[in-house]
Order: C-alpha cells, then structure tokens, then sequence
C-alpha cells in the first residue's frame, strides 16, 4: 500500500514516519506499524530522510514476499528436542531476515545466550550494587575487588538484550561484558574486563523451544493465508522415525555429517583464494591428517571438546615424528607403535609442536564456525597459555668470534675458488657457499631473500652506489600467477646498499661476468622448489651438511643461517645507528606511528651506505673470489641439477 501523509510531529518538534504493516506481513513481522524517528525537527530534511526509510521498508516487503513457506515448515525437525540454536543458523534454515527474527525476540523478551566456555570472568554477587554507568553499563575498574574471579562453563545469558540487538544490526557485531550467571541468585552476574567477547549472528543462541515458538507463528500466518482444501484420503503407512537430535553443542545439524577430511579440503579451498603459499598448505594438511591418524575422520557430530581434549592428551604421550615413526618400527596398530618408539627412548612431541598442531585445528574449525558448520569452536582455550620464559632475541643465536672464525675458515674462502678434481670439474664448490654467508653477514638478508636475486635486482643509483634490490619483480618470462619470488612482508621491500668489503672480495665482478655468460639469476645452480623456493638445498647445504656434519656445530634449532641476520643487526646497533634506519636495513616495520610508517619515506641508498661502510667483523682472511672458477662451478652445478 502506499505510505502518504505518514509523517507526524512528537512534542519534542522532531518528526516520525509511521508506516502501516500490511496484514499479511504483520504476523511475520510482529507489528501493525512501524515508527522510524528521522531525528530531526526541519520538515524539508524529515521529508528526504523519511524517503529514504521508505525505500529500505519497500526492499524489506520484497524479503518477506520471498519468504519460504516450505523452509518454515520443511525444517522444522531441526528445532526438535531440547539444546539451543544459534542466530545465524535459525535464520539462515528458515528464510527469516535477522532483523525480522530481532523485533520478534525483542517483542517477546526472549533471553539470549553465547557459550562461554573456558572463558574468565568475575562473579558479582548483587548486581545492584556494581557501579552504573549513565547508559546502564557497569563501571569496569578494579574487578578483582569486586567479585571472585573464575571461568564460565556452557552457555552464559547476556545481561543487556535490547543493546546487544542494537549494536549487532548496526554494525553486525556485539561487544559484551556482562551476563547472567546460571544459579537460582537472579542477582548474580559475570563481569568481565574490556573488550569483553566479540559476538555476531553465529556465536549468539536462542533456546530451540522458544525458536519453535516463533517459527509457528509464521507457520500458522501462512496457514490463515492459504485457501482450505478438501481433506486429503486418509492413507496407513509405517510411522516415520523420529527426527534426529544432535545433541553436540559446537556442532550445527545441517552440517552433522559432514566429515574432518571434507573440512580440511573446504578451508584449503578457501585459503587458496588468498596468497597461501605450498609451505603453509603442506604444514595445514600435515597436521590435521596427524588429527584424523589419531582420532578418525570423524564427523562433526562427533567432534566436541572432549575428543579435543583427548587428542591432546595422546600427543602429550607420542613420539615427536609419527612419519619416522612407521619407518622404523614394525607396528600393527598406531598404539603399537606409540608403544615401540617410546619404549626405544624416543623423544614425546614438545609443547611447542602441540600448540603448533591444535594452532592449524583450531584456525580451521574457526574457519567452519564462520561457515556455519559449527556453532561454536571446541579448540578454543582447550591449551592454557603458557607464559613465554624465552626472550624473542633470544629464540636465533648469533654466530661467536669463534663460530665466525670455524665457518669462514673452508678452503673457497682461503683461496676465492674450489677445488675441481682430475677432469677438471667442481663436485663439492658452488659459488653459493662463498657468497650466501658473506651477502648475510654484510646485508642482513635472509636466506631466500639472497637464493632468489636476479641480476637485474644488482643495481647502481644515480650516484654510483651499488645495490641489492629486494623486490617482488619478475622478468618478462615469468608471468606474474607463475612469479617465483617470495619477500617474508611488504616491509622487506627495499634497497641495501653493497658493502665495500662484499666489493672489495669481488662480487660485482662476478656479477658482470655472469651477465656475459648470459645468465640471468645470481645463483644459477639453485634449483628452485614450490614449497621452499630457491632456498631448499642451500638452507639444507649450510645448517645440515656444513655447520652440523662437516664443522659439527650444536645442531639445536639456534645456530642456523638466519644466525647471521642476528650479527648483523647487533653490528648496526653498536654503531648507534637510529632505529627506523635499522628497521629499512632489515626490512622490518619503519617506527610505531602513523607518521613514521605512512608519510616518512624510506632513506636513499647514499645514506644507508655511508651508515653501513662502518660494519666490521672479526674474520680469518678471506680471499678474493675467483670469477673464472666460480662459473665453472656454477655450470657443474647445473648440469647436475639437469
């Protein structure tokens, strides 16, 4: 119907739009009339406003024409026995805009929960006697002094409903502090500290019974709307089984059995519509197979915070690498097994494994809570925090006077060159293992930063500064969904000037006499990997073969290539250099502001190599690299490869 002359005047001069429910739509939408304030006292700007409102009504009478009838009476099992339904399912199964399904939860003031889990809060006996804001919410300062600190368990109701409506259609999310506790003081309530817990349509529920209550009104509104019928012949058959209850509570029932294995294929699906890179797909994949290896490719029905729990406990008893595991040992079982490597003296996983594992289970279960196919994430919290003992600086060792003297003391460093054998061929020298430690120790790079340069990326400014470029460019062969570079963040773009020392052993020779031998990479012999880049076999190469086997360096996760990085950064700070300038040297984030990360711009070359020609070491003499020999090595290098 059309909306003429429904526009009315309150006393505080500001007018109202009053708009009339046609019949049809007033059981489905809980109301004969609606009135929407346009804020305002000027009847020009109430006039457009109030077309405005009436262009989003006429959009939402349009919903409601499309309302299914058969999604309101063909679902209905779904709301079946006891337990809770969250928003956004209830919505999502039944047609009903969540709007629609608000006025009708406000109208009828039915409570409203969000499952609390594990999370903690504090308890106030009387909540009358808590401090109040203006707007009704509680004063937050010294809680602890308040109420007896605890954790909350189950499904928890919000304090404040009408708000918590308020801010979910207005922003499509809810901040909350405060809740009603379960027990028989109505005066009681949990308080927690700011920002409280986040909730949108898939995290707040509302009783299936009272669910069921809301959908027969809109069934029965069909009912009154559809014509009679004459009675249909009354036909025996075998009554129907009962509907199937899904009593897990993290579980949605559409999505019941649905199995582990098809959610990790989903979630993969949907990170490769991002920038995931193989590495991190492999890492994923690994570990929830580890899960399934475990538990089963159980479905979601099965999966609660139990079965988490379980699965935490096994790893806490099981040998570190499952893989291994199975080559060693004979084993019928996966529990023999366990049993054969632990009884060998086989190290149990770390903390650090663990928390790495049920990191990828939880990132993807929080993914199909947002999916839908789970109302709540069983992982969440399952692990205590453990406080961190080990300060970040110190999680990478930097190499020792000594340690710099035993890596640099190889024979190509002594002489610029390997040495070939009676065919005049290189099997053990590539030219890789001469610069990739120098490049590092005298630019911070790290070690696929270095792997993967091209010789285009080697480059002289203006003022006759050379320089590596950090970039994520390609040659023109590469077409860009192909590119095989690969910069840890946007901040490790940049440009590091070439240290004099790097100059001085003759890496811009070689540099030149690999563009005429028609190269186009630093590092040609590097072959590159889709998981690891160019990186692979050199990062194997230093920290396996040379450092571990050859110079038998502690092989303790510490003493690795990034090592170096380490020397680096604590030679520029003893050169009391400023800290944005260490940050662009290192490809680190430039200052904590928005000023110094958005408007100041990165330092010239020329500046940066004035700062970094001060960078010493204490290292044996090392020699000039010998170019010659080093494309010899290089070409043996690939056609090993080929």
């Amino acid at each position: 119907m059309a909306q003429r002359g429904n526009l009315y005047r309150r006393s505080s001069g500001i007018y109202v739009l009053r708009i009339t429910v046609p019949v049809r739509y007033r059981a489905l939408i809980g109301q004969r009339e609606i009135h929407a304030s346009t804020r305002t006292t000027h009847l020009a700007n109430a006039r457009a406003i109030a077309a405005r409102l009436l262009e989003k009504w006429y959009a939402s009478l349009e919903e409601f024409r499309q309302v299914d009838k058969e999604k309101i009476r063909g679902n209905a099992p779904l709301l079946a026995g006891a337990g809770k339904i969250s928003l956004a399912l209830f919505c999502e199964s039944f047609g009903i805009a969540l709007e629609t399904v608000v006025q009708h939860l406000l109208a009828h003031n039915v409570p409203v929960y969000c499952f609390a889990e594990g999370l903690t809060a504090f308890q106030i006996a009387d909540f009358t006697e808590a401090e109040r804001e203006d707007n009704g919410g509680f004063v937050l300062n010294n809680l602890e002094q308040k109420g007896l600190e605890s954790v909350m368990h189950g499904y928890v109701r919000l304090f404040q409903t009408s708000y918590a409506f308020k801010q979910l259609l207005e922003q499509g999310y809810t901040e909350e502090v405060a809740f009603r506790t379960n027990g028989d003081n109505r005066l009681s309530i949990w308080l927690m500290d700011f920002p409280g817990i986040r909730l949108d349509g898939s995290s707040l529920f509302i009783n299936k019974v009272q669910a069921e209550n809301l959908r027969n009104i809109w069934d029965n509104a069909f009912a009154k709307s559809e014509p009679e019928l004459p009675p249909a012949p009354v036909v025996i058959s075998a009554p129907l089984p009962p509907p199937v209850v899904i009593t897990n509570p993290y579980c949605n029932p559409l999505s019941a059995s649905k199995r582990v294995s098809e959610v990790l294929e989903e979630f993969l699906a949907y990170k490769h519509s991002g920038d995931i890179k193989l590495a991190s797909e492999e890492k994923i994949r690994s570990r929830i197979s580890h899960f399934i290896d475990i538990v089963g490719d159980i479905t979601l029905a099965e999966l609660d915070r139990n079965v988490v729990k379980n699965y935490v406990s096994r790893m806490q008893r099981m040998p570190s690498n499952l893989y291994l595991m199975r080559r060693r040992y004979a084993a019928e079982s996966l529990d023999q097994l366990i049993e054969k490597a632990l009884d060998a003296g086989e190290p149990l996983m770390t903390k650090d494994a663990i928390e790495r594992h049920m990191a990828s289970l939880g990132s993807m279960l929080e993914w199909a809570r947002k999916e839908n196919y789970l109302i709540a994430n069983p992982v969440e919290n399952v692990l205590a925090k453990r406080k961190k003992i080990v300060r970040s600086q110190d999680n990478r060792h930097q190499f020792s006077d000594d340690e710099l003297e035993l890596i640099f003391s190889a024979y190509w460093f002594k002489t610029g060159a390997g040495v070939p054998n009676k065919f005049g061929r290189y099997i053990d020298f590539r030219p890789y293992r001469y610069w990739l430690p120098l490049l590092a120790l005298y630019t911070g790079g790290r070690m696929n930063e270095l792997c993967q340069l091209y010789l285009s990326d080697i480059r002289v400014s203006e003022n006759g500064v050379a320089y590596l470029d950090f970039n994520l460019d390609a040659p023109d062969k590469v077409m860009d969904s192909e590119a095989d570079k690969s910069l840890k963040t946007l901040n490790a773009l940049r440009q590091m000037p070439i240290h004099p020392e790097l100059i001085r052993l003759g890496f811009l020779k070689y540099v030149e006499a690999l563009k005429s031998d028609g190269q186009e990479r630093l590092f040609p012999e590097l072959k590159f990997n889709k998981t690891k880049g160019y990186r692979g076999y050199a990062s194997k190469w230093f920290n396996e073969l040379y450092c571990g086997n050859q110079l038998g360096l502690e092989r303790n996760g510490k003493i690795v290539f990034h090592s170096f990085r380490h020397n680096y950064v604590n030679s520029l700070d003893r050169l009391e250099l400023s800290e944005r300038m260490i940050a662009q040297l290192v490809g680190h984030v430039r200052g904590n502001t928005t000023a110094m990360t958005t408007y100041r711009k990165d330092r010239a070359v020329e500046d940066q190599f004035h700062a970094i020609s001060g960078l010493t070491y204490n290292l044996p003499e090392i020699a000039p690299f010998n170019a010659e020999a080093g494309l010899k090595a290089m070409k043996d290098g690939v056609r090993k490869h080929k």
